[in-house]
Parts: structure tokens; C-alpha cells; sequence
């Protein structure tokens, strides 16, 4: 492997998997019916992708009890979830490729683990990854460090110098920075990323990550 890292961390939402349109319609479709139809603009929803949901929801809905917000988000979105989610240019063919080179992946998200599955599947990257740490895998979820070792320890790889992890927000970019691991934001997607950030590089398609690897 002509790179020093050895494992490939990746958070779904947003980086892996395009989920922004099943969050915008799951959303307005709660608004309409436990907000009197006050939606937030898409462009603010977009900025959903990453918090746990169940911190977006209590947001969203104060004075809901969050246990129903979140079986009503689950119900409404497991329906969405085949006619939205997609994945991005390339993403397959490079995990792939970077599979074959002898990278260990994994995915460390605020996903819960049985969506999770679901999204992996329905983007056709069901069994591609090593590991997978969701939300309800851990007790301290994003941006805590905790994902992400728990994460090392199934792979077997102890080194913080050889994980690379990549995500596309400022959370993804706490999370590595609290375990001390180097971390690249994703450019794709509508969400801007603040200039403030300081990631190890950021990319703009799979393709490019995988020639930095090699470089």
C-alpha cells in the first residue's frame, strides 16, 4: 500500500450516501402534521444531515414527546428511503478499489444501525465495509471519539496515525480531531463548508481521494 493509512473511515450521510431529499420530504411531511405546516427552508434542513436525529427532531418539535417524533420520523422516512437515496458519482467503484488495495473501511455514523443496513443496501454497498458503528452502538455518539475507537478495535488497528477518517461537516471534523485521528471533508452536496475548517484536504468526488491516497 503506497499509503501510510491503513484504515478508511467513512460517515454516511452526506459523504457515502445521498440522503438529503428522504430528510427535506421526511421533514416537511412532519411539519405538516405536528408543526401546523411551518416548515424550515431545505436550505436549512440540509444542514440536518449529521447531528443525531433525535437532537434535530427535539429542536424541530419542543414540547413533542421524542420517543413518537422519532418512530414518526422512522415510519414516514423508511418509506422515502427507496424512492430518494441514492449515492454518489463513483462511490462504488472506488471503495472497491480501495478495497482491493488492502484498505480496511468502515462507516462511523449517527445513523441507527438497522437504517444504516437499509441505506447500504438500497445503494447497492451492502457488505463492502469491515465495520459499522451507528448511533445506537455506542454510548456517546458524535462528535465523542468513541465511534471511532470503538470502531478500530473491530478492525484490529490501534495506530491513530493510520486511520483516515472522511465526512462532510464540522461535526465529522470534531469527531476526528476528539480521537486524534487526520480527517478529509467532502466538497459534493449542497452544504457549504465553513473556510474556518482546518482537515487534513478536502476532496471533490471519490476519484480525487483515491489519487491523494496514492500520491
Amino acid at each position: 500500500m503506497p499509503n501510510k493509512y491503513q484504515v478508511l473511515l467513512f460517515d454516511l450521510d452526506g459523504t457515502v450516501a445521498d440522503t438529503d431529499e428522504m430528510i427535506v420530504q421526511t421533514m416537511n411531511i412532519l411539519y405538516d402534521l405536528y408543526r401546523n405546516g411551518k416548515r424550515t427552508p431545505r436550505e436549512e434542513i440540509y444542514y440536518f444531515s449529521g447531528p443525531p436525529i433525535y437532537e434535530t427532531l427535539n429542536k424541530e418539535f419542543p414540547g413533542c414527546d421524542m420517543e413518537f417524533m422519532h418512530s414518526e420520523f422512522r415510519r414516514v422516512s423508511v418509506e422515502l428511503y427507496p424512492k430518494t437515496v441514492t449515492t454518489y458519482p463513483g462511490a462504488k467503484e472506488t471503495l472497491l478499489k480501495l478495497k482491493e488495495q488492502g484498505y480496511k473501511l468502515g462507516i462511523v455514523t449517527n445513523k441507527i444501525h438497522s437504517s444504516t443496513l437499509l441505506c447500504l443496501k438500497l445503494i447497492g454497498l451492502e457488505g463492502i465495509f469491515d465495520s459499522l458503528v451507528c448511533y445506537d452502538d455506542v454510548v456517546n455518539p458524535k462528535p465523542n471519539k468513541e465511534a471511532i475507537v470503538k470502531s478500530m478495535e473491530q478492525l484490529g488497528v490501534s495506530d491513530l496515525s493510520k486511520v483516515l477518517y472522511i465526512g462532510d461537516n464540522k461535526s465529522d471534523l470534531d469527531t476526528a480531531n476528539n480521537a486524534n485521528v487526520d480527517c478529509v471533508l467532502v466538497s459534493w452536496g449542497p452544504r457549504v463548508l465553513d473556510k474556518n475548517l482546518k482537515p487534513t484536504f478536502t476532496i471533490s468526488s471519490f476519484e480525487e481521494l483515491e489519487r491523494k491516497l496514492r500520491s
